[in-house]
């Protein structure tokens, strides 16, 4: 695993004071492994796609493609994790997974695969809605 600093290199001062809570959130999703196999006998997906999109997500991927952290992803994913995930995180799970294929497996741009993810399940949109 990337240590914080490189993994959040691409934020600017202000920015890692003003997410430092939420980057340690990342940290301890990160550092659970028992999350994986959770998820994946809760919702009935393979263990291979809960771990793409959770190191797409929260792991490698977030300097690779220079992703903010967001509260709202790590809350989704705790409540995954702790098989009281609701609709919404259940698009969220799936928007990563469909993502993260898309960047990883196929060949995808980070933006394109963003779009068609969320053509399919649009979770940021929704979210938005919400706030």
């Amino acid at each position: 695993m990337e240590s914080d600093s490189d993994r959040w290199a691409h934020l600017d001062i202000y920015e890692q004071k003003l997410t430092a809570k939420v980057r340690e959130e990342y940290d301890q999703i990160m550092g659970n492994n028992q999350d994986i196999l959770g998820i994946a006998a809760q919702y009935e997906i393979s263990e291979i796609d809960i771990r793409r999109a959770k190191d797409y997500a929260f792991g490698s991927g977030v300097s690779r493609y220079q992703f903010f952290p967001e509260g709202l992803m790590v809350a989704a994913w705790r409540r995954l994790a702790g098989a009281q995930g609701n609709n919404l995180d259940r698009m969220f799970l799936n928007h990563e997974i469909y993502e993260s294929d898309l960047v990883i497996n196929r060949g995808f741009s980070q933006q394109q695969a963003h779009l068609l993810a969320q053509k399919q399940y649009p979770w940021s949109d929704s979210i938005q809605q919400t706030r």
